[in-house]
């Protein structure tokens, strides 16, 4: 049947294909973006008579490269999702003109009638793997970048399958009936095994997680045990340190009472401090995930030897964010402060979350080199002071923080400070 190798359904198909990706990202295009996209579906539709079915690569490389400058690595993700939902809705026409013998009717009707199911189908599809890909963002797979690649070439290389063993004409037998019923049910089995495959994934990574937090406050705990046995001791010994002033005291003896203290006062003063971290209301910040990982990262910072200060002045019960994706942003912020904090001599990193009427606004600073780079070159992708194959944190902060309508993300250089300022707007949805 003509109709089917046309430039009709080139174009058609081509057009389904951007509509799709749309929907499965929920994403709108703006004007220069339709034009790019025009470009590409009318290179695809020319290469087809150059290279037949082959332009369809052609066309994919172009509409991942479009893709990938506003989603990264859900685009390969996205566009070979698209593209097997392409299939299964041209199986789905097909095979409807087998049943029903539309071939027979008129060219426009027939066309017609092919437009309605593939559109049909692609959109009802479309919107159920967007639904599947909303449940991956707002899980831990959603970090997991081996899990995401490894389930795109599994559905690359189902595509590649799909398209070398692919029927390229219509034929009235009961066996070409037969193909598409297999091509259709082949498609979904690989459908429902990578959603089994990941709803077990994701068990493993939530008891892995659930662990993780255990120990963070496990952690936690001792480290609070700890501080408090401390003052317990100091508690219990400053007393017999006074006394043991009192005879240079009693004496009038200032210079052997200077060095007294300056021998063994400020060195219990620097121990103290260096052991220990302040914290104000940290028991007021009650979302579990972000606590631990904020526990976890000041362990981490003291056992660098590394001071630590907390704020968190008013109780702070939610924040409008997918909490994957604010714990991210978080971690990479404090991260690179701990990093930083390890080239400097008397380090500091404060931390304060503060609740304002309609946002909460995190603020984390930690003393910086005076030789740093300037901001716009820290955001650079593989940019990093550190070699090669580092700088992939602020990159991903900042695409994390652009992806999200609600998070400002405000970076500044201020007296030998480096301070990151994360303001969540709050929305009448959770994430």
């Amino acid at each position: 049947m003509e109709l089917l190798n046309g430039s009709f359904i080139t174009i058609f198909q081509g057009v389904m294909l951007f509509i799709i990706a749309k929907i499965i990202l929920n994403m709108k295009y703006a004007a220069k973006d339709l034009l790019y996209i025009l470009l590409i579906i009318l290179s695809g539709s020319i290469c087809y008579y150059f290279f037949n079915r082959f332009a369809l690569f052609i066309v994919i490389l172009a509409a991942i490269f479009y893709f990938y400058k506003k989603v990264k690595l859900y685009s390969f993700l996205t566009i070979i999702g698209s593209i097997l939902i392409l299939y299964l809705s041209s199986m789905a026409s097909l095979l409807m003109f087998l049943l029903f013998d539309i071939r027979s009717f008129n060219i426009i009707i027939v066309n017609l009638v092919y437009v309605l199911i593939f559109a049909s189908v692609s959109i009802v599809c479309s919107l159920f793997l967007r639904y599947l890909i909303k449940i991956l963002r707002q899980s831990y797979l959603s970090t997991n970048k081996i899990y995401i690649t490894i389930v795109a070439l599994f559905l690359f290389f189902t595509f590649i399958i799909l398209f070398s063993f692919m029927p390229s004409s219509i034929d009235k037998s009961s066996t070409f009936k037969l193909v598409i019923v297999v091509y259709v049910a082949f498609i979904l089995a690989i459908v429902i095994l990578v959603i089994v495959i990941s709803i077990s994934v994701l068990r493993e990574m939530r008891y892995k997680r659930q662990m993780q937090e255990i120990d963070h406050y496990y952690k936690y705990t001792l480290r609070i045990e700890k501080i408090n046995n401390d003052m317990r001791k100091f508690r219990h010994d400053y007393i017999n340190i006074l006394l043991s002033m009192s005879e240079y005291i009693r004496d009038d003896d200032m210079p052997g009472l200077k060095s007294y203290f300056d021998k063994n006062i400020v060195p219990l003063k620097d121990s103290i401090q260096t052991n220990s971290f302040k914290i104000n209301g940290i028991e007021r910040l009650k979302i579990r995930e972000l606590k631990g990982l904020l526990t976890t990262k000041i362990i981490q910072a003291q056992e660098n030897k590394i001071r630590v200060s907390v704020e968190v002045p008013d109780e702070i019960n939610h924040i409008s964010i997918n909490m994957i994706d604010l714990s991210r942003m978080v971690g990479i912020i404090l991260d690179n402060a701990i990093e930083a904090s390890l080239e400097i001599e008397d380090p500091l990193i404060q931390i304060g979350f503060m609740k304002e009427e309609n946002s909460v606004v995190i603020i984390i600073m930690n003393k910086c080199a005076k030789d740093i780079p300037k901001v716009h070159e820290l955001f650079q992708e593989s940019f990093s002071t550190k070699g090669n194959n580092r700088g992939l944190g602020l990159s991903t902060l900042k695409e994390i923080s652009e992806s999200k309508d609600n998070v400002l993300l405000d970076t500044v250089i201020e007296n030998h400070y480096f301070i990151q300022k994360l303001e969540i707007i709050n929305t009448n949805r959770k994430e």
